[in-house]
């Protein structure tokens, strides 16, 4: 095998490394990857792989180079989308040019082009898979509250045989070695993508690692630290803003949605600070009455003054 990919955990993170006599590396938090894989569109791609598929069907007739030119085009194509993808890509880049050293004879074995064709909805189907081991084993919300031991042993005496909606592990290609100076650790060797998969949803179960859905986005993430987490922390705008950012900023609009006080103040403060715009008013005039505006607000808060009382300041 002329490429390698190896993957290993070691202080809290995944690991990979990945390449022909070059090799790249790829640090993540652990439970990034598998997340990132569990909402990843996998019939978005269905078209992209089924190209793929008659390409290399072209080439079992036709035998031109064109066609596996093609497939490793496309597969260029689908690689930034998630790490595991570089896997499939060096893969196929290494059964090609052994297709090509032996001038596409004999090829058919070599090149099974529904391994590709399939991978949408193989990968949709561990996506429910995954999301329902969660959902019985490892989420704190709705799963019973023992140990995850127990839980795995009901779940798969339970659902274990039925293959199409639980998830099936599958023995893993493993080392046992030195990484560098401070670790020593199993390594995974995977021979496709669906051990990668495996490999990651069995540490999390290993680590007892929970889970939660998160109150925003509605997307299974992994808890680190708190347990009371109720947000994860992707990215949902052009902004940077995470789910914990509007999470805070839903809870702080929640808490001031009854707040007559607050709306009347907030009000105000919009009309005068679109006034300066306008050219109504200076910056530092503003500035000035909104800082008294606040100390108003503070009696209003603490009943020193009424709302109407308030209200008729504010009209000034």
């Amino acid at each position: 095998m002329a490429y390698q990919y190896k993957v290993w955990i070691a202080d809290g993170k995944e690991h990979f490394e990945y390449g022909n006599k070059q090799k790249k590396k790829k640090d993540l938090p652990f439970g990034t990857s598998l997340m990132e894989l569990l909402y990843l569109d996998a019939w978005a791609y269905g078209e992209l792989f089924d190209g793929i598929g008659k390409a290399i069907m072209d080439l079992y007739s036709s035998k031109e180079q064109r066609y596996a030119d093609e497939v490793v085009a496309a597969l260029d194509m689908v690689v930034p989308k998630h790490i595991y993808f570089e896997l499939l890509r060096l893969e196929w880049q290494e059964r090609l040019g052994q297709a090509k050293r032996q001038n596409y004879e004999n090829i058919v074995d070599l090149l099974p082009h529904k391994e590709l064709t399939h991978i949408p909805s193989n990968l949709h189907t561990m996506q429910e898979q995954i999301k329902t081991l969660f959902a019985h084993v490892l989420d704190l919300d709705t799963s019973p509250k023992e140990s995850v031991q127990k839980k795995m042993v009901r779940y798969y005496n339970y659902r274990g045989s039925d293959r199409l909606n639980t998830f099936q592990f599958q023995p893993q290609p493993m080392s046992f070695e030195v990484i560098d100076r401070k670790t020593f650790t199993e390594v995974l060797y995977p021979k496709n993508i669906y051990d990668i998969i495996d490999y990651f949803v069995r540490e999390c179960v290993k680590r007892e690692h929970p889970m939660r859905i998160c109150k925003n986005c509605g997307r299974y993430f992994a808890i680190s630290g708190r347990t009371d987490a109720e947000y994860c922390n992707r990215s949902i705008d052009d902004k940077g803003r995470t789910c914990k950012d509007m999470g805070a900023i839903n809870l702080w609009n929640e808490k001031r949605k009854d707040d007559e006080v607050f709306k009347v103040y907030r009000r105000e403060y919009k009309k005068r600070f679109g006034w300066i715009k306008a050219g109504k008013i200076e910056q530092e005039d503003f500035y000035a009455w909104s800082e008294k505006a606040r100390e108003e607000k503070a009696r209003c808060d603490s009943g020193e003054i009424s709302l109407q009382e308030f209200t008729e300041w504010l009209g000034r």
